[in-house]
């Protein structure tokens, strides 16, 4: 089970050292088609946590704290609010949610989008739209375990890849651990799982190394449509469509 744990860990990981997001989007939905969800978030979230201490020192040079601290802070809250819909709702809801996340995430990554050349102000009308934009993805992710779709509609129209990656991971850096004790605090992430986590981060780090590498090789386009192609199926799937 380790070393399965461990080479999703790697592909998932890749992806988000890549794209500076993605490793949920393949973790919570390939686990949960043998974990219950109320596990397989808890795992994810201290997971993340770990990987995003690595992730915050490879974008430093992106991040602008005026920014990016607001945003963290709104999505940690988003999170929390999040994992009280994750305790009280049916985990077939909560499948069936996921699977339509994800295929709308899917099906606008295939979209082609015009790419900002420069990110706008952060003045506080863009600092009170991003922080909207924050909690509403961090209540879906807390809920879901996945799919931040207001960050993924929002952000690559407003920022460059690299102010949005420097964005996704400050944001996920702090929410991350805000997540990671709600889950404690609901009961939901235990010692077995955190240790489960913890035995999974050769193949985090690993990934993280890889995705890093790749980053400034592969087109924007074309990091987002691999990754969109690779979740239409997960996304049927959870849906019970085939």
């Amino acid at each position: 089970m380790l070393a399965a744990l461990n080479l999703l860990a790697l592909f998932a990981f890749a992806v988000k050292g890549l794209a500076g997001f993605g490793p949920a989007l393949f973790i919570v939905p390939l686990l949960s088609f043998f974990w219950p969800l109320r596990e397989v978030v808890p795992y994810t979230a201290f997971l993340l946590f770990l990987a995003n201490l690595p992730m915050l020192w490879l974008v430093r040079g992106g991040l602008e704290p005026r920014r990016d601290l607001p945003a963290a802070a709104a999505y940690a809250l988003g999170l929390v609010l999040g994992t009280r819909l994750l305790v009280s709702l049916p985990e077939a809801r909560l499948r069936f949610a996921l699977g339509l996340v994800l295929l709308a995430f899917a099906l606008w990554s295939l979209m082609r989008l015009p790419v900002p050349r420069i990110a706008p102000p952060p003045d506080a009308a863009e600092l009170l739209r991003l922080a909207l934009v924050m909690v509403a993805g961090g209540l879906l992710v807390g809920a879901l375990g996945a799919g931040a779709l207001p960050l993924f509609f929002y952000l690559p129209l407003r920022y460059p890849p690299a102010a949005m990656r420097a964005i996704f991971t400050s944001a996920f850096g702090l929410g991350t651990l805000a997540w990671t004790l709600a889950n404690w605090q609901a009961g939901l992430l235990t010692a077995e799982l955190a240790g489960i986590a913890l035995s999974s981060l050769p193949g985090t780090l690993a990934g993280l190394w890889l995705g890093a590498r790749l980053f400034e090789k592969l087109p924007q386009r074309g990091r987002m449509r691999a990754v969109a192609l690779l979740l239409v199926p997960l996304a049927l799937k959870l849906m019970g469509l085939f």
